[in-house]
């Protein structure tokens, strides 16, 4: 252990990545901090992904069936043995050396539990060259806030959180497939977590079409409208819920259920923009009462 006394624990959901999977390790054997462990959870990948990870035998790797990214991410936040943890999606990856400056400032002050940074979305064109479709550095758009957790960008990837975080909230719901983070985020900032910036690029998203962060199309998108709809249901209607996080639940709330509404009615599904309209109605309601 060097001086700045961290163990950190990056962890890794990944099923049928070898395309991308080789430069998000990468992106971790480059940092200049060197305590660091690297956790690959494979959910059974058949592509020639594990012939990858064989290349590199620092890593800790475990392949078999889970339910989901979110369930992965459970289980190799189970097996982690840092008192730092984040999260690097298989086809994304961090920026050089930043791990270091994430270690001292966690280091310096014991009473941060989030330190986070700003990060980009890019897409890879067919010629090999990429373009930044989105760089999110302004503070107020990375910040820890209810305002980015339900209806801005959470970034989570760009966070790195003590262990007694989730000690504290617990893990990522399993009731939800793709928004299980911004619900885990919810109860982090409800917990009163305290958050730091690093001022500075910490991680790199790939926009793509098979990236179930970025892409948010068709049948994938309503899913999304659904699972969002249903979290910010769940803090409306729960108990001591602070009312900042409640006015931004339902500001939430009211732009899903309207473009649910849209798409239902571009897709001639009457019945089901009727049945998004009541949600707004009675949650509107319930909170203006």
């Amino acid at each position: 252990m060097n001086a700045d006394g961290h163990l950190i624990s990056i962890v890794t959901p990944c099923l049928n990545r070898r395309q991308f999977i080789e430069e998000a390790i990468q992106s971790v054997v480059r940092q200049d901090y060197p305590d660091v462990e690297h956790i690959i959870v494979d959910g059974g990948s058949t592509d020639g992904t594990l012939e990858v990870l064989r290349r590199y035998p620092h890593l800790r790797v475990i392949s078999e069936r889970d339910r989901s990214l979110f369930d992965a991410l459970n289980k190799g936040i189970g097996l982690a043995r840092g008192e730092i943890l984040g999260h690097l999606n298989s086809d994304d990856f961090y920026r050089e050396n930043v791990f270091a400056q994430v270690a001292r400032r966690f280091a310096a002050d014991p009473h941060i539990d989030v330190v986070y940074g700003e990060a980009t979305v890019f897409e890879q064109r067919a010629d090999g060259t990429r373009r930044t479709v989105a760089h999110y550095s302004a503070p107020r758009d990375i910040e820890m806030s209810f305002y980015n957790i339900t209806i801005g960008v959470p970034i989570i990837n760009a966070r790195f959180f003590r262990r007694r975080v989730y000690e504290q909230v617990g893990l990522y719901d399993m009731h939800y497939r793709i928004a299980a983070d911004r619900d885990f985020l919810l109860r982090v900032a409800l917990a009163g977590a305290r958050s730091e910036s690093l001022g500075c690029l910490v991680y790199h998203y790939r926009q793509h079409h098979g990236s179930l962060s970025i892409s948010g199309q068709g049948v994938q998108r309503r899913k999304m409208l659904s699972e969002h709809l249903k979290i910010a249901e769940r803090y409306l209607q729960a108990d001591g819920v602070s009312s900042q996080a409640r006015h931004y639940c339902r500001l939430w709330h009211a732009r899903e259920a309207m473009v649910g509404i849209l798409l239902a009615l571009r897709q001639m599904r009457f019945g089901e923009a009727v049945r998004y309209g009541r949600r707004v109605w009675r949650y509107d309601t319930t909170v203006a009462a």
